[in-house]
């Protein structure tokens, strides 16, 4: 099965929802886009239909959008698109889903700031070579044993 990558520009239409997984957090929103071009016929801009897509984060992605974007806000999304399909109360619907890998603020529309969050504690165990129990040890052997 063949991916496909896409890099959209769009306009954030409705507020970060998280949902919490088991192993880690889900973050999605609604994107708005729409081609705007200049008609030299008439000089004025036009504006072509626009197309929503949902935007999917996962993991550590999904925290960081969460605490990063609101809606309103011009974003840049990459991440793998998905047509997602469901029968719903008026029959078969479907929609466009990125499943996003970066999503950052864009630029050419504004300033932003970038932080790093802390990195988690992770508990590693620590190796106490005090207590080593060898069993070819003897009591009272003078001789270390080897392994």
């Amino acid at each position: 099965m063949n991916e496909i990558f896409v890099t959209v520009n769009g306009t954030v239409g409705t507020d970060v929802q998280v949902t919490a997984g088991e192993s880690s957090n889900r973050a999605r929103f609604r994107l708005a886009t729409a081609e705007r071009y200049l008609d030299r016929s008439s000089n004025t801009w036009v504006e072509r239909e626009t197309v929503w897509l949902d935007v999917i984060c996962f993991r550590r992605l999904a925290d960081n959008v969460a605490a990063s974007v609101t809606k309103g806000q011009p974003v840049v999304v990459r991440g793998r698109l998905r047509v997602s399909k469901w029968t719903g109360e008026n029959g078969p619907r479907q929609t466009l889903e990125v499943l996003a890998t970066s999503v950052g603020h864009d630029l050419a529309l504004g300033r932003a700031s970038f932080a790093r969050p802390p990195r988690p504690e992770v508990d590693r165990p620590t190796a106490d070579t005090t207590s080593i129990d060898t069993p070819d040890a003897v009591e009272g052997d003078a001789t270390p044993a080897v392994a």
